[in-house]
């Protein structure tokens, strides 16, 4: 059974989705960009309600968000399709999925809510794929979680319209959002998608009073200028203030760019170095063997948490 899909516009054929800024326009029996939303018999249609395709139990920490419940487990979930397509997409078998790929049985919100319950999580992440074109799903998820204590989160690329985002940041507790580089050049030819939205969605959370992280992935020649992220950070501090979490990705050859080195690890040292002389507090590096993944109180320098293994994307 496919689900009744928010914010279609109404009028057409063809139907437009109102959920990104793609704002596609859809033909009967066709599907968007993002191929989890579609249009059946006249109406916009979620495609991937219920289908999960990935589920585990992990810490915060492996989000990575590491300033909220530090210690705290979750249930990872995560499905098919993506509003971006990017170059550089570590997870591109399911991002690039279709319902006519993915075969799996539908599953409910009680379900999963009760699953997480069951392994004793305190806590639901919505990651692995672009969470945000799985929004009915979410939205209905996390309004269970929050009646049974749970908090909730999401793994997301930001890449969404006002409308759509405010009713998610009314229900979902976190989020950690991936700024993919710092020019609307690098999102339109390595992405297929632009920045200004994605600058907004982080000011939204911010202002609505969410938790945000935010990561950046360090990829040698296309988003590592030094003019670049220092664009990154100077906007984060003057945008959302000198004390949100910056995780920065080092980069290892994935997908379309499988034939590019890692990034160097004295370049993240050095990003991460004009981080904080730009005035950002919490500055992480992942990608590094043996890094230290310590938060320090910048006030007085002493050690708030210690954490004893480098985390991962997911």
């Amino acid at each position: 059974m496919l689900h009744p899909a928010r914010w279609g516009v109404p009028g057409g054929p063809p139907v437009e989705c109102a959920l990104c800024p793609h704002r596609c326009l859809i033909d009967e029996g066709k599907d968007g960009m993002c191929r989890a939303r579609g249009v059946r018999d006249g109406a916009l249609v979620s495609l991937n309600y219920g289908r999960v395709c990935a589920r585990m139990v992990d810490q915060i920490e492996k989000k990575p968000i590491y300033h909220f419940r530090p210690g705290s487990k979750l249930l990872s979930l995560g499905t098919f399709g993506c509003n971006l397509d990017c170059d550089c997409c570590q997870n591109a078998a399911v991002a690039r999925s279709g319902l006519d790929e993915v075969k799996v049985p539908e599953e409910t919100p009680e379900d999963m809510v009760g699953l997480a319950l069951e392994k004793g999580a305190q806590g639901m992440a919505f990651t692995f794929n672009e969470p945000v074109v799985w929004s009915e799903f979410v939205l209905d998820t996390a309004h269970l979680a929050r009646d049974a204590g749970l908090y909730t989160m999401m793994n997301t690329n930001g890449f969404i319209e006002p409308g759509p985002l405010h009713e998610l940041a009314s229900m979902v507790d976190v989020f950690k959002v991936d700024v993919k580089g710092f020019t609307e050049a690098f999102y339109s030819r390595h992405c297929g998608g632009s920045l200004a939205p994605v600058l907004r969605t982080c000011e939204h959370l911010y202002r609505n009073g969410n938790h945000l992280e935010l990561a950046y992935l360090i990829i040698p020649g296309l988003n590592d200028s030094k003019d670049e992220l220092d664009r990154f950070f100077s906007w984060a501090v003057a945008g959302l203030g000198p004390q949100v979490p910056v995780h920065l990705y080092r980069f290892m050859p994935a997908h379309r760019l499988s034939h590019l080195k890692p990034t160097d690890l004295f370049a993240m040292r050095e990003a991460r170095s004009l981080a904080m002389e730009r005035g950002l507090e919490f500055v992480y590096v992942s990608g590094m063997v043996g890094n230290d993944h310590t938060t320090v109180c910048p006030s007085c320098r002493s050690v708030a948490i210690t954490r004893s293994s480098p985390n991962r994307m997911g």
